[in-house]
């Protein structure tokens, strides 16, 4: 893989102005943020150097329109461990995960990426969504295997998220929700199975591209 090119993250609403530039100094050209309406109304904007493309992309879950906000901001602490304790703050997040595969906008959505992405004058680009490992996690994931990377080593760069996260702050009651595990990409990889049968069928079929765009993908990020 080339290096340089492609870079995910979480929102940038907070970035400093260090952040802006070391944003600047990688030759950031073009941000997709896949944050919706909801995410923007909480976090504010991405702060992004003078001059990059900003191409909004919002993503929603389709059961789940609002995301976990409204489940915070409103319940108390006996009725979030009603919704997400004994283990369905984890069944949560395997079921959104498998929806971002299976759900035919949100496919529709990350075909319009890649699109994107293959333009010309685009790279190097960011894209990011509210904690940069859902949204952003399959769309890096789809982009691997596009190109030929071993599911192995797919697993292993999606769980890298967990690197940079500190789930004490948030509890074991919602660890699951801040942090990423091998089962949410297996639960994708079954739902491309089940809703799509291979992964050729779901780039043609799902994301609406063909041959051309994946050869196109191969040149621009293999070495």
């Amino acid at each position: 893989m080339r290096s340089g090119l492609v870079f995910r993250s979480g929102h940038l609403a907070e970035a400093s102005a260090s952040d802006v530039e070391a944003l600047a100094a990688l030759g950031i050209r073009t941000v997709f943020d896949f944050r919706n309406q909801g995410d923007l109304a909480v976090e504010g904007p991405n702060r992004l150097p003078d001059g990059v493309e900003l191409i909004s992309l919002p993503m929603a879950d389709s059961q789940n329109p609002s995301g976990m906000r409204e489940d915070f901001s409103s319940f108390t602490a006996a009725q979030l461990e009603e919704r997400f304790g004994n283990g369905k703050a984890f069944q949560w997040m395997k079921d959104a995960s498998a929806r971002s595969v299976g759900d035919p906008e949100r496919t529709a959505q990350f075909g319009e990426f890649v699109r994107g992405l293959l333009a010309p004058g685009v790279v190097p680009l960011l894209f990011n969504c509210s904690a940069g490992k859902d949204r952003t996690g399959w769309a890096a994931s789809l982009l691997l295997l596009a190109v030929g990377v071993p599911e192995d080593q797919v697993v292993d760069h999606y769980l890298e998220t967990n690197q940079y996260v500190n789930p004490s702050r948030f509890g074991e009651l919602m660890k699951p929700m801040v942090t990423v595990h091998e089962d949410y990409f297996a639960e994708q990889l079954r739902v491309l199975d089940d809703a799509w049968g291979t992964f050729d069928q779901y780039w043609a079929n799902g994301l609406g591209l063909d041959g051309g765009h994946r050869q196109a993908l191969r040149d621009l990020l293999l070495d």
